[in-house]
Protein backbone atom coordinates (compact mmCIF):
# COMPACT_ATOMS: atom_id res chain seq x y z
CA UNK A 1 0.00 0.00 0.00
CA UNK A 2 1.37 3.19 -0.59
CA UNK A 3 1.53 5.69 2.43
CA UNK A 4 1.60 9.52 3.15
CA UNK A 5 3.68 10.73 5.75
CA UNK A 6 2.22 13.64 7.59
CA UNK A 7 3.21 15.84 9.78
CA UNK A 8 2.22 19.09 11.73
CA UNK A 9 -1.07 18.93 14.32
CA UNK A 10 -3.41 20.45 11.97
CA UNK A 11 -2.67 18.41 8.94
CA UNK A 12 -2.73 15.12 11.14
CA UNK A 13 -6.06 15.93 12.67
CA UNK A 14 -7.98 16.73 9.57
CA UNK A 15 -6.39 13.90 7.75
CA UNK A 16 -7.31 11.64 10.73
CA UNK A 17 -10.96 12.68 10.64
CA UNK A 18 -10.66 12.18 6.85
CA UNK A 19 -13.30 8.89 5.99
CA UNK A 20 -11.25 8.18 2.41
CA UNK A 21 -7.55 8.04 4.43
CA UNK A 22 -6.27 4.53 6.59
CA UNK A 23 -4.19 4.89 9.33
CA UNK A 24 -1.11 3.22 9.59
CA UNK A 25 0.40 4.25 12.34
CA UNK A 26 0.44 7.36 15.04
CA UNK A 27 3.87 7.81 15.91
CA UNK A 28 3.89 10.04 18.91
CA UNK A 29 5.48 10.86 22.30
CA UNK A 30 2.95 12.48 25.00
CA UNK A 31 3.49 15.82 24.62
CA UNK A 32 2.68 15.17 20.86
CA UNK A 33 -0.41 13.50 21.50
CA UNK A 34 -1.13 16.38 24.09
CA UNK A 35 -0.89 18.93 21.46
CA UNK A 36 -3.25 17.33 18.99
CA UNK A 37 -5.64 17.45 21.95
CA UNK A 38 -4.39 21.09 22.86
CA UNK A 39 -3.97 22.74 19.81
CA UNK A 40 -5.74 20.64 17.40
CA UNK A 41 -9.12 19.87 18.90
CA UNK A 42 -8.49 16.07 18.69
CA UNK A 43 -10.89 14.06 21.11
CA UNK A 44 -9.47 11.39 23.24
CA UNK A 45 -12.41 8.99 21.43
CA UNK A 46 -10.96 9.92 18.01
CA UNK A 47 -8.23 8.05 18.55
CA UNK A 48 -9.40 4.96 19.82
CA UNK A 49 -8.84 1.87 17.43
CA UNK A 50 -5.93 3.77 15.87
CA UNK A 51 -2.70 2.22 15.56
CA UNK A 52 -0.77 4.54 18.29
CA UNK A 53 3.55 3.85 19.08
CA UNK A 54 3.71 6.19 22.04
CA UNK A 55 7.66 6.74 21.95
CA UNK A 56 10.25 9.46 23.10
CA UNK A 57 10.64 12.68 21.52
CA UNK A 58 14.08 11.68 20.51
CA UNK A 59 13.09 8.54 19.15
CA UNK A 60 10.12 10.51 17.23
CA UNK A 61 13.03 11.94 15.33
CA UNK A 62 14.59 8.43 14.55
CA UNK A 63 12.18 6.62 13.36
CA UNK A 64 10.57 9.93 11.15
CA UNK A 65 14.55 9.60 9.98
CA UNK A 66 14.17 5.91 8.67
CA UNK A 67 10.58 6.46 7.32
CA UNK A 68 12.13 9.45 5.17
CA UNK A 69 14.37 8.06 3.78
CA UNK A 70 12.25 4.57 2.65
CA UNK A 71 9.97 7.50 1.23
CA UNK A 72 12.79 9.45 -1.01
CA UNK A 73 11.68 12.70 1.39
CA UNK A 74 14.45 14.55 2.70
CA UNK A 75 14.39 14.54 6.25
CA UNK A 76 13.61 17.69 8.45
CA UNK A 77 12.94 17.96 12.48
CA UNK A 78 9.42 16.71 12.82
CA UNK A 79 7.19 19.39 14.30
CA UNK A 80 5.31 18.79 17.36
CA UNK A 81 6.60 15.47 18.53
CA UNK A 82 4.37 13.42 15.92
CA UNK A 83 3.85 11.75 12.66
CA UNK A 84 0.89 10.39 11.16
CA UNK A 85 1.76 7.78 8.46
CA UNK A 86 -1.35 7.25 6.48
CA UNK A 87 -2.89 5.68 3.14
CA UNK A 88 -1.87 7.75 0.45
CA UNK A 89 -3.63 11.02 -0.60
CA UNK A 90 -5.64 9.74 -4.41
CA UNK A 91 -4.50 11.18 -7.45
CA UNK A 92 -7.05 11.93 -10.08
CA UNK A 93 -6.96 11.64 -13.54
CA UNK A 94 -8.88 14.43 -15.84
CA UNK A 95 -11.78 12.43 -16.83
CA UNK A 96 -13.76 12.47 -13.47
CA UNK A 97 -13.36 16.35 -13.32
CA UNK A 98 -14.35 16.32 -16.80
CA UNK A 99 -17.54 14.14 -16.23
CA UNK A 100 -18.48 16.19 -13.36
CA UNK A 101 -17.99 19.21 -15.78
CA UNK A 102 -20.06 17.63 -18.31
CA UNK A 103 -23.14 16.17 -15.59
CA UNK A 104 -23.40 19.62 -14.92
CA UNK A 105 -21.92 19.64 -10.92
CA UNK A 106 -20.94 22.95 -9.31
CA UNK A 107 -16.57 22.63 -9.42
CA UNK A 108 -14.01 25.05 -8.80
CA UNK A 109 -10.79 25.02 -10.32
CA UNK A 110 -7.28 26.21 -9.71
CA UNK A 111 -4.43 24.99 -12.25
CA UNK A 112 -0.99 25.13 -11.25
CA UNK A 113 1.46 26.35 -14.71
CA UNK A 114 4.85 25.14 -13.40
CA UNK A 115 4.73 25.83 -9.25
CA UNK A 116 7.63 23.96 -7.89
CA UNK A 117 7.62 25.07 -4.89
CA UNK A 118 6.51 22.82 -2.18
CA UNK A 119 5.95 25.83 -0.14
CA UNK A 120 4.32 27.95 -2.04
CA UNK A 121 1.86 24.99 -3.08
CA UNK A 122 1.07 24.19 0.22
CA UNK A 123 0.24 27.75 1.22
CA UNK A 124 -1.80 28.13 -2.25
CA UNK A 125 -3.62 24.73 -1.34
CA UNK A 126 -4.38 26.13 2.18
CA UNK A 127 -5.62 29.24 0.63
CA UNK A 128 -7.62 27.31 -1.82
CA UNK A 129 -9.45 25.35 0.60
CA UNK A 130 -10.52 28.56 2.57
CA UNK A 131 -12.23 29.40 -0.88
CA UNK A 132 -13.70 26.28 -1.51
CA UNK A 133 -11.65 25.40 -4.40
CA UNK A 134 -12.94 22.04 -5.26
CA UNK A 135 -9.67 20.84 -8.02
CA UNK A 136 -6.55 21.68 -8.31
CA UNK A 137 -4.77 20.63 -11.33
CA UNK A 138 -1.47 20.47 -12.51
CA UNK A 139 0.64 18.86 -15.05
CA UNK A 140 2.89 15.62 -14.30
CA UNK A 141 6.05 17.18 -15.43
CA UNK A 142 8.03 20.13 -13.74
CA UNK A 143 5.64 20.62 -10.49
CA UNK A 144 5.65 20.28 -7.06
CA UNK A 145 5.46 16.70 -5.14
CA UNK A 146 3.34 16.08 -2.22
CA UNK A 147 4.93 14.99 0.78
CA UNK A 148 5.28 15.72 4.78
CA UNK A 149 6.88 19.52 4.16
CA UNK A 150 3.95 20.95 2.03
CA UNK A 151 0.98 18.97 4.17
CA UNK A 152 2.53 20.58 7.04
CA UNK A 153 1.83 24.17 5.47
CA UNK A 154 -1.02 23.08 3.68
CA UNK A 155 -2.55 22.62 7.28
CA UNK A 156 -4.66 20.00 6.68
CA UNK A 157 -6.11 21.11 3.31
CA UNK A 158 -5.12 18.53 1.28
CA UNK A 159 -8.00 16.90 2.55
CA UNK A 160 -10.82 18.59 0.77
CA UNK A 161 -9.30 19.44 -2.51
CA UNK A 162 -9.55 16.83 -5.37
CA UNK A 163 -5.70 16.45 -6.47
CA UNK A 164 -5.57 16.11 -10.44
CA UNK A 165 -2.46 15.26 -12.36
CA UNK A 166 -2.83 15.85 -16.65
CA UNK A 167 -0.01 14.94 -18.94
CA UNK A 168 -0.07 18.62 -20.27
CA UNK A 169 -1.82 21.72 -19.19
CA UNK A 170 -2.87 23.80 -22.29
CA UNK A 171 -4.37 20.26 -23.51
CA UNK A 172 -6.38 20.71 -19.68
CA UNK A 173 -7.07 24.28 -20.40
CA UNK A 174 -8.25 23.71 -24.24
CA UNK A 175 -10.77 20.41 -22.99
CA UNK A 176 -12.39 23.12 -20.84
CA UNK A 177 -12.77 25.95 -22.74
CA UNK A 178 -14.72 23.12 -25.66
CA UNK A 179 -16.92 22.45 -22.35
CA UNK A 180 -17.75 26.47 -22.37
CA UNK A 181 -15.49 27.36 -19.17
CA UNK A 182 -13.39 30.07 -19.67
CA UNK A 183 -9.94 29.99 -17.58
CA UNK A 184 -8.35 33.16 -16.16
CA UNK A 185 -5.18 33.75 -16.21
CA UNK A 186 -3.24 36.03 -13.84
CA UNK A 187 -0.37 36.92 -15.79
CA UNK A 188 1.41 40.72 -15.67
CA UNK A 189 1.20 40.76 -19.21
CA UNK A 190 -2.20 42.37 -19.62
CA UNK A 191 -3.55 45.70 -19.18
CA UNK A 192 -6.64 44.08 -17.66
CA UNK A 193 -6.95 43.94 -13.71
CA UNK A 194 -10.74 44.36 -13.66
CA UNK A 195 -12.36 40.55 -13.54
CA UNK A 196 -16.06 41.12 -14.72
CA UNK A 197 -18.71 38.49 -14.30
CA UNK A 198 -17.84 35.35 -14.52
CA UNK A 199 -20.97 32.92 -15.91
CA UNK A 200 -20.87 28.99 -15.21
CA UNK A 201 -17.70 27.24 -13.78
CA UNK A 202 -14.66 29.56 -12.53
CA UNK A 203 -11.13 28.32 -13.16
CA UNK A 204 -7.99 30.35 -11.89
CA UNK A 205 -4.72 29.71 -13.31
CA UNK A 206 -1.89 30.56 -11.73
CA UNK A 207 2.07 30.62 -13.41
CA UNK A 208 5.65 29.51 -12.14
CA UNK A 209 7.24 31.52 -9.42
CA UNK A 210 10.32 32.94 -11.34
CA UNK A 211 8.65 33.31 -15.26
CA UNK A 212 4.52 33.25 -14.51
CA UNK A 213 2.65 31.42 -17.09
CA UNK A 214 4.04 29.22 -20.03
CA UNK A 215 3.30 30.81 -23.28
CA UNK A 216 1.61 27.57 -24.45
CA UNK A 217 -0.73 28.72 -21.74
CA UNK A 218 -1.21 32.16 -22.34
CA UNK A 219 -2.05 32.10 -25.92
CA UNK A 220 -5.06 29.70 -24.82
CA UNK A 221 -6.84 32.36 -22.24
CA UNK A 222 -9.19 34.76 -23.24
CA UNK A 223 -9.72 36.23 -19.81
CA UNK A 224 -6.31 37.36 -18.53
CA UNK A 225 -5.61 39.75 -15.04
CA UNK A 226 -2.98 41.77 -13.53
CA UNK A 227 -2.70 42.66 -9.57
CA UNK A 228 -1.87 46.57 -9.76
CA UNK A 229 0.42 47.87 -7.49
CA UNK A 230 -0.43 50.97 -5.31
CA UNK A 231 2.97 51.50 -4.12
CA UNK A 232 6.83 50.83 -4.45
CA UNK A 233 6.93 47.32 -4.77
CA UNK A 234 5.70 45.92 -7.80
CA UNK A 235 6.04 42.47 -7.29
CA UNK A 236 4.30 39.76 -5.04
CA UNK A 237 5.48 35.86 -3.59
CA UNK A 238 3.13 33.49 -5.83
CA UNK A 239 1.09 32.35 -2.81
CA UNK A 240 0.04 36.10 -1.91
CA UNK A 241 -0.58 37.04 -5.60
CA UNK A 242 -2.66 33.46 -5.29
CA UNK A 243 -4.48 34.78 -2.44
CA UNK A 244 -5.63 37.63 -3.78
CA UNK A 245 -6.23 36.29 -7.35
CA UNK A 246 -8.79 33.70 -5.49
CA UNK A 247 -10.64 36.69 -4.32
CA UNK A 248 -11.20 38.00 -7.07
CA UNK A 249 -12.48 34.88 -9.05
CA UNK A 250 -13.50 32.71 -6.74
CA UNK A 251 -15.27 35.06 -3.79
Amino acid sequence: MEQDLIVGVHSIVHAIRNPKRTTVELIACEEGLEKLNKMGGLKKHELDGLNIKLVSSHKVQELAKELYAKEDFQYSRVPSGVLLVSSAKSISETKPLFDAIDAGEEVKILCLDGVTDVHNAGAIMRTAAFYNVSHIVFAVKNNFNIGPSMARIASGALEYIEIVKCNSLPKFLSALIKRGVTPVGLTEHTDDNEIGEIAGIKCLVLGAEDRGLSHASVRLLEKKIRLEPIGKIESLNVSVAAAIAMEKVFS
